[in-house]
Parts: structure tokens; C-alpha cells; sequence
């Protein structure tokens, strides 16, 4: 069965948000832009891996209401996402050239060589080469 999966990121800047994972290799794979000539939803991805990135905003009418648990909590609280490639060296070098905030040096680990950064509004994005899986 092949299955794909994509992540949905609440954001205070969509505009820099893409510009920040263009930055580290992603491509832009859509994007809508609201009535102020800003960006308000887009999706950036890499390979099979998509994160869609948007703006909810606490006064968003109707749409509030079914997010409004969601967009109340701090933005990047508790969610880590895991971006899994094979050349994790390259996304490395782009990462350390774009200045991106590095939480975690790449580094072999138990599971794989990974390395983690931190995005715009705190959410932490490992990227990982597991082991065994791109050999």
C-alpha cells in the first residue's frame, strides 16, 4: 500500500515561512494569496514530503470556530517534524548557509544521521537519513 502524508503548520508569516524552507531545499508547490497581496496559505516540499503552511487567525469567522482549540496554543508547541531524505548532508549545508536556527548538529545517531532546526514560529523540523533505508 503507499500511502503519502502531509502536515499543516499554523503560521504568523506565510511569506516567510516559505521563504525559510525554500531555504533549505523545499519548493513551492502552491500558493494563495489573500486579498492584501500576502501570502495566506502555500505548500513547500521536498521530494514526497509536503508541509502546507497557513495562516489562521483568532477572528477568521466561521472557520475560528472549528480551529479555534488549535490556533490558541503557543505556535510550534510539542510537534516535531520528521523529513526523511537521503542526502541529509545537503539539507545540512543549506541549513548552516541560510543561517537557519540549528537545534540539533548533524550527527549519526542510533536511528540514522539527523539534524534538527527550528523554523520561523518554533516548530522543530529533523531531517534524517534512517539507517539502513537509503543505502
Amino acid at each position: 500500500m503507499k500511502a503519502e502524508m502531509s502536515v499543516m503548520l499554523n503560521v504568523k508569516d506565510v511569506d516567510r515561512s516559505v521563504k525559510f524552507y525554500r531555504s533549505l531545499g523545499f519548493d513551492t508547490r502552491w500558493e494563495t494569496q489573500g486579498d492584501d497581496r500576502h501570502l495566506n496559505y502555500a505548500g513547500v516540499g521536498i521530494g514526497d514530503a509536503v508541509i502546507a503552511l497557513g495562516r489562521i487567525p483568532k477572528d477568521a469567522g466561521s472557520m475560528a470556530k472549528d480551529y479555534a482549540d488549535w490556533v490558541s496554543t503557543p505556535l510550534g508547541a510539542g510537534l516535531m517534524i520528521t523529513v526523511e531524505l537521503d542526502d541529509v548532508e545537503k539539507i545540512y549545508d543549506l541549513a548552516k548557509q541560510a543561517k537557519a536556527p540549528i537545534d540539533s548538529p548533524l550527527s549519526e545517531r542510533l536511528y540514522g544521521t539527523a539534524f534538527m532546526v527550528n523554523d520561523p514560529d518554533g516548530y522543530v523540523v529533523r531531517f534524517l537519513r534512517p539507517k539502513g533505508v537509503y543505502a
